[in-house]
């Protein structure tokens, strides 16, 4: 179900002047209330790894529940795999899934819209045609980049050094530019401080754009400017395969920040060189997503949202639930941002959220991560992790001995890889 402008003009005004609305500012044709509620209602504000799985799972468990999942994209892209369509491995459709399952299998009505407000008191959140109530919400709104913190990083600056960290049409850019490129020419490719989404992500990514290069633009290299003192995820494993593999073409350094870019000059800037880039790629610092913060769910001073990770509700509105990269670690467990771990939070949030709902004790939260990474067009390299929790920290951890890195990398890692986000995007939308 899609709700349109003209739906909610011919039967949404009806509710105008039937709600408070001070502390709401939008125009007199957006005050009303769209889709009143007839039983209980979960909204989901994201349509990613944590928000569509979330939305899915609610429904499995209890079709009396409402879900109403607002996106603003009209398809899903994977984040995890898109790596692989800038290396030239697969196309931006191989990586896009339809939201059109979970609306005709599931029943959940997906409204393509932005949140623009977020009321804790009254239960509501906004978008372009009005207000949506709830009886619980559950936020997983992904990142936010950092630009402003690399001078030069404007609008203009991100036109000429797209991030791509959103899958999307940066990744797309960045395929084009690589293949215009020169033989001979330089990538220049930036990672940013931890904690950040997918951590192995830049060094897969540095890995698949070395093997482009190597096969089809020869005499180019790729410069890894790692604002971190060493690889932070599979290190010894990136390192081995690009040793084997990239020598002469990755030039890798350590605790080297960009902290200025010239569009004009296609320069790019840390504390030590001025570099000159024909391809260039600058993934910022990130906190989570400014959806949060229309409802303060992210605290001054901190990049991330607490949460109580039995259940995923927010320490400061304990009816609003976030899952996802916008979660912070520091009070859920060490855990990556990952697709897979967005993907189980939101499994432990969706029942914790029906068990609420229907006035029962959630149940003992587990988790998993498995995350695969290509170090060439045909090897991969993987780690593996379970979590359950920790009574004595009150957090999620990895259980001895159900945790763990690839020997080494192989060409079945890969395939299974491909395998395994295929599987994962029908767990999520089918």
């Amino acid at each position: 179900m899609t709700i349109t402008r003209r739906k909610f003009l011919t039967n949404g005004m009806a509710g105008v002047g039937t709600v408070g609305l001070a502390s709401w500012s939008l125009p007199a044709f957006a005050q009303g209330e769209i889709m009143p509620k007839s039983g209980p209602r979960v909204v989901v504000i994201g349509g990613g790894w944590g928000g569509a799985t979330a939305a899915k799972y609610i429904r499995l468990q209890d079709r009396s529940i409402e879900v109403v999942m607002i996106e603003r994209e009209s398809v899903f892209r994977s984040c995890p795999i898109s790596n692989w369509v800038i290396g030239g491995l697969k196309e931006m459709g191989d990586i896009t899934v339809s939201y059109n399952a979970l609306k005709t299998n599931h029943g959940i009505k997906v409204v393509h819209d932005t949140v623009t407000e977020i009321d804790p008191g009254r239960q509501m959140v906004r978008i372009s045609d009005g207000m949506i109530s709830y009886d619980r919400l559950i936020v997983s709104p992904g990142i936010t980049l950092l630009n402003d913190e690399i001078d030069g990083l404007d609008a203009v600056g991100r036109a000429v050094f797209p991030a791509a960290w959103s899958a999307g049409a940066e990744t797309q850019q960045l395929r084009e530019e690589l293949a215009a490129m020169p033989a001979g020419g330089t990538v220049v490719l930036s990672v940013p401080f931890g904690p950040y989404r997918c951590p192995p992500g830049p060094y897969e990514r540095a890995s698949l754009i070395a093997d482009y290069l190597k096969k089809n633009k020869p005499g180019s290299k790729l410069i890894v400017l790692d604002s971190n003192e060493k690889i932070i995820s599979k290190g010894k494993l990136f390192k081995a395969a690009w040793d084997a593999y990239y020598e002469g073409i990755i030039d890798y350094r350590t605790n080297n920040a960009v902290i200025k870019v010239d569009a004009s000059t296609r320069t790019i800037s840390t504390d030590f060189d001025d570099i000159r880039a024909d391809v260039g790629n600058i993934i910022p610092n990130q906190r989570a997503s400014d959806t949060v913060d229309l409802a303060g769910l992210r605290p001054d001073g901190r990049r991330w949202c607490p949460v109580n990770p039995w259940t995923y509700q927010s320490t400061i509105h304990p009816e609003i639930h976030v899952v996802g990269d916008a979660t912070d670690a520091t009070t859920v467990g060490k855990v990556p941002k990952s697709g897979f771990i967005a993907n189980s939070m939101a499994k432990v949030c969706a029942a914790a959220t029906v068990a609420l709902i229907n006035g029962e004790e959630p149940a003992r939260p587990s988790m998993a991560n498995t995350c695969y990474s290509l170090v060439s067009g045909t090897e991969g390299i993987s780690v593996t992790a379970v979590y359950d929790w920790d009574d004595a920290s009150g957090k999620m951890a990895a259980i001895k001995g159900a945790k763990g890195l690839s020997p080494g990398r192989f060409e079945i890692v890969a395939a299974n890889a491909d395998d395994w986000a295929r599987a994962i995007w029908s767990d999520m939308l089918g």
